[in-house]
């Protein structure tokens, strides 16, 4: 409780498989040598490591990495690298495609 009062990021868990606060996360990414990957908050925080592997904390990670690192999240990485994790927006992907990528892709709209 001391802690939450103190900083109330710690009464926000990011990770619910691990019980990581986003305080624990922010930490690891805002210390020397910090994370700038998902893997890297990992490592540091164990946020992903649980039963889920991410599936559940893997975005609002993503998100926190993005606004302190101050990148947008298509430019963070898994692990570095080419290990790009989004590829564009959502609302990106839900442009319509142009009809020669349709037909190379298979894809029709009706």
């Amino acid at each position: 409780e001391a802690a939450v009062a103190a900083d109330p990021a710690y009464g926000r868990i990011i990770c619910r498989c691990e019980s990581v606060p986003e305080a624990e996360i922010l930490e690891a990414i805002r210390r020397p040598l910090g994370a700038t990957t998902l893997d890297g908050v990992k490592r540091r925080a164990r946020a992903g490591m649980g039963r889920c592997q991410g599936g559940f904390c893997a975005p609002r990670v993503l998100e926190l990495l993005s606004r302190e690192l101050g990148v947008p999240q298509t430019e963070l990485t898994k692990f570095g690298g080419a290990s790009r994790i989004l590829s564009g927006t959502l609302g990106e992907m839900a442009e319509p495609q142009p009809r020669a990528a349709q037909e190379r892709t298979g894809e029709t709209h009706a």
